[in-house]
């Protein structure tokens, strides 16, 4: 189903984030996650597509093998990086071709080695743009990407939140943000596009479950995410012993949850790493909780 029309239908969502696996172990890997977290009951569920599209090929497997095993909603990563606008005219044809209707359209990060974004000539500068691309196409329905913190090479919040607004305006039908831990964030970004764009657009939390210390503090110092006290005062006294460390990870993220969803965010968009007990755990607390139907 395409997404746009799922999110009209519904008004809170579940939803999972996959990549492609690197090899065969990593292929039993994922076909278990799948297995274990589908009859949790997500409403969709995405796939990335790696720098400079090096995974492209292995996104539309894991979308045809999810899309044939299950009867979720599925969604491919795209960016702008490496392709003409002409490429990723041909690459929306492929995906069309293969029964792919949702795309989360990224500018995308810098291929391996390379510090900053270069537009390929020919090719789309922003995320903005490839939007607009997608839409003159008109075949798919397609969601963006929101930096509750401002994206790592904006100005300013102020100046990515008019980015954001933007690629609504271009035809984004929903965001998801990038992972964030502070409840306010999310808050303030929705407030501020809601003035700016004269509705409340739909902005779904992206929730990176927290298992591994120093795995989160590696992952905020690239993606630009602050870590707050309350969570680094939890869980860094105990980083040293993981069984303890994750056990706290796990309810500071599920209370975390909470506030959002309290705060009637329209659903939750859990990066799941590939791997199924955290999120199936949070997923579970919130049921329990009865903070998800």
């Amino acid at each position: 189903m395409r997404l746009d029309d799922l999110l009209t239908r519904t008004p809170r969502t579940l939803s999972f984030e996959f990549f492609p696996p690197r090899n065969e172990r990593g292929w039993h890997t994922l076909e278990d996650t799948i297995e274990q977290l589908i009859p949790h009951g997500p409403d969709f569920v995405s796939v990335t597509y790696g720098a400079g599209g090096g995974t492209r090929e292995k996104t539309r497997e894991v979308i045809e093998h999810i899309a044939g095993s299950t009867n979720v909603s599925t969604m491919a990563h795209l960016t702008c990086v490496n392709a003409t606008k002409a490429e990723l005219r041909g690459l929306l044809d492929e995906y069309a071709a293969h029964g792919i209707e949702n795309l989360l359209a990224l500018r995308g990060d810098p291929p391996k080695g390379e510090t900053r974004f270069a537009p390929t000539d020919g090719g789309c500068e922003y995320a903005s743009d490839l939007i607009e691309l997608i839409r003159e196409d008109g075949r798919f329905a397609t969601l963006c990407a929101a930096f509750p913190e401002k994206h790592p090479d904006a100005a300013s919040r102020e100046a990515d939140w008019e980015n954001l607004h933007r690629k609504f305006e271009k035809g984004a039908c929903a965001a998801i943000t990038q992972c964030f831990f502070v409840p306010h964030f999310y808050v303030e970004l929705r407030d501020s596009l809601a003035v700016s764009l004269g509705r409340t657009p739909r902005i779904l939390p992206g929730i990176l479950p927290v298992t591994d210390w120093n795995a989160l503090v590696r992952f905020c110092r690239i993606c630009g995410a602050s870590i707050p006290a309350a969570l680094r005062d939890r869980i860094e006294p105990v980083a040293g012993d993981p069984v303890e460390a994750r056990k706290r990870g796990i309810a500071f993220t599920a209370d975390f949850c909470r506030r959002l969803l309290e705060a009637d965010a329209p659903g939750l968009h859990f990066y799941a790493l590939n791997r199924s007990t955290a999120v199936a755990e949070i997923v579970t607390a919130l049921r329990e909780s009865g903070h998800l139907p």
